[in-house]
């Protein structure tokens, strides 16, 4: 964990952390806002090649073969960008942003006063929290106070009251 987080806040996250690894906290993004530059997860490649090189080889194909098959090809070519290849790019900014913001203390901060996240608790969808206005560790301690438990710590109580009982 980072050194500017307290026991309390490690413990906070360790709960997060485990929510999702657990599916029971579900993430959800807003893509207008969280895949824009300057955002932690952003990619401009991502954004910008799906049109462009429709594009450019519909360009191509307009002074090598003329202006209808190099049209066609820019149409065919968005087309085909704007339904298949954008669904692909969507779950790469998810599992890029999932892995963000499960990976430590400081990049879940960070990413969350980005904004463009909302938490939502997968028994009742209607809780969320939604970044950066959301308290996140308010949300994760009212939803999830169960996960924040230190195994590491019960167990030396569990053992001697076990050998209290023996």
């Amino acid at each position: 964990m980072s050194k500017t987080s307290n026991k309390a806040d490690d413990l906070i996250f360790k709960a997060l952390q485990k929510a999702v690894a657990e599916d029971r906290l579900h993430i959800c993004l807003i893509s207008a806002k969280i895949n824009i530059p300057g955002s932690p997860v952003y990619n401009p490649w991502e954004v910008l090649l799906p049109s462009l090189l429709p594009v450019l080889l519909g360009l191509f194909l307009i002074w090598a073969a003329g202006i209808l098959w190099g049209l066609a090809f820019m149409i065919a070519g968005i087309m085909l960008s704007s339904n298949l290849v954008k669904k692909e790019l969507e779950q790469r900014l998810f599992e890029r942003t999932r892995a963000l913001l499960t990976s430590d203390y400081e990049n879940c901060c960070r990413l969350w006063a980005f904004g463009g996240i909302v938490l939502v608790n997968a028994a009742d969808k209607s809780q969320g929290c939604v970044a950066p206005d959301g308290n996140w560790k308010e949300f994760v301690v009212l939803h999830f106070a169960d996960l924040m438990i230190d195994k590491k710590t019960d167990e030396p109580e569990q053992e001697a009251v076990d050998e209290k009982a023996a």
